[in-house]
Formats: structure tokens, C-alpha cells, sequence
């Protein structure tokens, strides 16, 4: 079972209500020097789903990208940006119960009422995770706000995964995504998992760090690894390969990379023998709780 512990898909909010999709790839721009950086090497046709926001070539790419089961992130920042009814993220994951684990989002700059609605969603919806990101709210909070501790209480209680986007593309500027913060939070809450979209990019060696002795610390820094030449990319194949086999993952990170060119880079990339079964599924079955 290849697991895909991040995806966005073109389903109802996310379309709606956000400004995921339609999106544009590098081939939508006149000039390459126009291209942002993000949409770099992005087009190809197991994307097409994303240029239109249409889901149900969505689940054709799926289907042909060699992805069994994929993790759903909503999204709950500031207004103006992009937010999803959490009733459809996981409305994804009872229709599609083989195929989709959702995870919920909520909002930083409410704790009480995120308290609330992670409860309503577990008991809804059977949840396994919650997505948040504090770069994002409204203003920034730091990862280790002590406002934030009831969310953080709630999610190791009812034994959630918490997952957090760090990195330059998830907060107003740099000090939204340091890795200190995340250690000291870490350390508050040692029984809390945690996982970490982008890798903290680009603190890359100060957030290997941090994981080194937070052994509650998960993470997958999707297109950050496998877009060709990234700066700092080598370091998270060297943590791989050695003292994070056993708590890094996969993620496309769709709609910013198509599922199977994630995939296919991802398995290019030189991991050691035995490694890869380990990125692709078996950290993340055990996490998920999955048989």
C-alpha cells in the first residue's frame, strides 16, 4: 500500500471556497523568468485535474498514479485566503472511505471554538488528524503560543495527529516557520504526534535537528524533496537514510506536483535498501493506526 500523507483535491470547498483550484501551471506563463518557483516543472497530464478543478479526472490520475490511499488536509486561515468546510473534507472520506483519511482544519486565532469543532469532528466523522497553521492566522501565531495548548491537549487526548505546514510558503515571513518553536511545543506535549508538511523548508539542518530529539516529530517535505535541484533536498535524503527512516513520509502535495510525477521522483530519489517501503507505507500505516 503506497500511502500519500498530503493531498488537496478538486472537491467541492476546495474548489468553491478557495483558491486552489483552477490553478495555473508553469506552461500557463508567456516567459520562464515569469514562472514562480512553486509552479516550477508542474505541468503534465497527470495534473490536468488541477488546471481545471475538475475531480473526477481527479480520481482518473489517482487511479492511474500507483497511490492507494491518500491523506486529506482542510484548510482554516485568515479570511480572504483559502478556507474548506471541514463537512467536506470529510465528507471525501465517507464516500470514499478506501481511498481518502481526512483531516479536518481549524482555525489557531480561535482556539475555544477549534476545541469545539475538533470534537464535533471526531465524533461526526471518526477523525484521525487535524490540520493547522499558525503562519496563516490572523495575525501569525508562533507554533508555541501558549494560547494554543488547548488545541494541542485536545488532539493528544483523543489521540489525533496534529499536523502543522511549516515553511516559507505558510506564513507572512520566516519567523513563521523556525523549527524552535516546534521543539519547545514538542517537548510540552511528548505523547502528541506530530507531522510536518514541507520540512520547515528552508531551516532544513535546524528542523533535522529539532526531530533528532523530538522523537514525536514526523514529517514529509513533498515537493521540497523531489523538484529537481531544490536547495536542501540532500538533507532530507541523508536523514532518510539514517536516523528518520522510521518517521519521514510521502506526500504529493497535490495541486502543487501531480501525484505520479511526485511518486515517480520521490522513488527515484538514492534512499537505501529497504528504505523506500518505509517512506511509501509503513510509517504512515503505523501512525494512521491502519491494520
Amino acid at each position: 500500500m503506497i500511502i500519500d500523507f498530503r493531498s488537496r483535491p478538486p472537491y467541492k470547498g476546495f474548489v468553491t471556497e478557495g483558491n486552489f483550484f483552477p490553478r495555473p501551471m508553469e506552461d500557463d506563463f508567456k516567459h520562464p523568468m515569469d514562472v514562480p518557483a512553486v509552479y516550477r516543472l508542474s505541468a503534465g497530464s497527470d495534473i490536468e485535474s488541477a488546471r481545471h478543478g475538475d475531480f473526477e479526472l481527479y480520481i482518473k490520475e489517482l487511479d492511474a498514479s500507483g497511490i492507494d490511499l491518500q491523506v486529506i488536509h482542510g484548510r482554516m486561515v485568515r479570511p480572504g485566503m483559502a478556507r474548506v468546510n471541514n463537512d467536506d473534507v470529510c465528507e471525501l472520506g465517507v464516500v470514499f472511505p478506501e481511498r481518502f483519511i481526512c483531516f479536518p482544519a481549524v482555525d489557531p486565532a480561535d482556539p475555544k471554538g477549534a476545541v469545539k469543532e475538533i470534537i464535533r469532528c471526531v465524533e461526526k466523522y471518526q477523525v484521525k488528524g487535524i490540520a493547522l497553521e499558525p503562519g496563516w492566522a490572523m495575525p501569525p501565531i508562533q507554533v508555541d503560543d501558549p494560547s494554543l495548548d488547548p488545541i494541542y491537549k485536545t488532539c493528544q487526548e483523543l489521540e489525533l495527529i496534529l499536523s502543522f505546514t511549516l515553511s516559507v510558503l505558510a506564513g507572512e515571513d520566516l519567523t513563521c516557520c523556525h523549527p524552535l518553536p516546534l521543539q519547545r511545543m514538542a517537548k510540552r506535549f511528548p505523547d502528541l504526534t506530530i507531522t510536518v508538511a514541507h520540512g520547515c523548508w528552508p531551516y532544513v539542518a535546524e528542523f533535522l535537528a529539532v526531530a533528532m530529539v523530538c522523537p514525536n516529530i514526523y514529517f514529509y517535505p513533498d515537493f521540497f524533496l523531489v523538484t529537481p535541484n531544490m536547495p536542501f533536498s540532500e538533507q532530507f535524503i541523508k536523514a532518510a537514510n539514517s536516523y528518520m527512516k522510521y518517521r519521514m513520509l510521502f506526500a504529493s502535495s497535490y495541486p502543487v506536483r501531480g501525484m505520479k510525477q511526485s511518486l515517480d521522483w520521490f522513488r527515484a530519489l538514492p534512499f537505501e535498501e529497504g528504505v523506500l517501503e518505509l517512506l511509501l507505507s509503513e510509517n504512515a500505516k503505523r501512525i494512521l493506526k491502519l491494520s
